[in-house]
């Protein structure tokens, strides 16, 4: 089902704001010629794009899933499956040196009263003069969907940018719909074949450790702004997890610099800011993330 005239109109003012993200930052070269491309072939603002449940673009299959194909009035689990051929990788929230995070646009959705996108742990890429974060060949990224009146069907639209990588770096979007209809409050749902992908997308999702003071914090006296990270219990037969760093707009961490001093690993950053002091006060989010470990921890400054 093609977009009407007026659908797409919006729909490029949306990509045009995408485009502005990616020129503004210098650390997304590799979108760059191909993001130009498409602005003069008009290809990301003007061409209607079909509506499903799964579209299949070049080296990326999409689909919205969900753990049942009804809803009985409570909240639902449902899930945006990225498939990717060999080699190819998208972002997380955070990308890191280069690329960019996906945008999730479900303004469209009907009786829909809520909607919590999740993100699972993400990998950490080390290229050649960057380092990036995010979900390589797979990603089933959950999302919990609230209905407004438990009576009515439930219908799922996203409208998703985002950007894949391999040798190359290409930007691109899709729309995906979902219907759920709706059954009795005490009827009993059947699972679809995602539900059990779906759990265990949940369970990479990081949580709080139960002591969060596993993790400390501190500013270094270098020449540029610059933190310590240490996670402590983390002896010879622990593998150090990737950490993220997340703060303010506008505040930029490197990819650490890691290190061991005995049961603790060390995360070094350099950290773009006007002045330290900026963050005082101000509350970090740092992501662990390794095949055993998706932990997150707030830390304020």
């Amino acid at each position: 089902m093609a977009r009407p005239r007026a659908e797409a109109s919006a729909a490029g003012a949306k990509n045009g704001e995408y485009v502005k993200d990616l020129m503004r930052s210098g650390r997304f070269d590799g979108f760059l010629p191909l993001v130009l491309a498409a602005m003069l072939l008009g290809g990301l603002a003007l061409v209607p794009r079909p509506v499903a449940a799964a579209v299949t673009e070049g080296v990326t299959r999409l689909a919205l899933v969900a753990e049942s194909s009804a809803h009985n009035g409570g909240p639902v689990l449902a899930g945006i499956d990225m498939g990717l051929a060999p080699g190819w990788k998208t972002y997380w929230r955070k990308p890191g040196d280069s690329g960019i995070a996906p945008r999730f646009d479900w303004s469209a959705s009907e009786n829909v009263a809520g909607v919590e996108l999740l993100w699972p742990a993400p990998s950490r890429f080390d290229d050649p003069g960057d380092i990036t974060f995010g979900y390589k060949n797979h990603v089933l990224w959950p999302v919990r969907v609230v209905p407004e009146d438990p009576a009515l069907p439930v219908t799922l639209r996203l409208d998703m940018q985002y950007g894949i990588c391999s040798d190359i770096c290409v930007p691109r979007e899709a729309a995906l719909e979902l219907m759920l209809p709706a059954m009795p409050p005490d009827w009993q749902l059947t699972e679809t074949a995602s539900a059990e992908q779906l759990d265990a997308a949940l369970a990479r999702v990081p949580v709080p450790p139960a002591d969060p003071d596993i993790l400390d914090v501190s500013w270094r006296d270098d020449v540029a702004p610059t933190l310590e990270v240490r996670l402590k219990e983390c002896g010879a037969d622990c593998t150090p997890p990737a950490l993220i760093a997340e703060g303010p707009r506008n505040v930029w961490f490197s990819a650490p610099r890691v290190t061991r001093e005995g049961d603790s690993v060390v995360y070094v950053m350099e950290v773009e800011v006007l002045s330290p002091a900026m963050l005082d006060g101000k509350e970090l989010t740092f992501t662990l993330s390794g095949p055993d470990t998706a932990l997150s921890i707030r830390k304020k400054m």
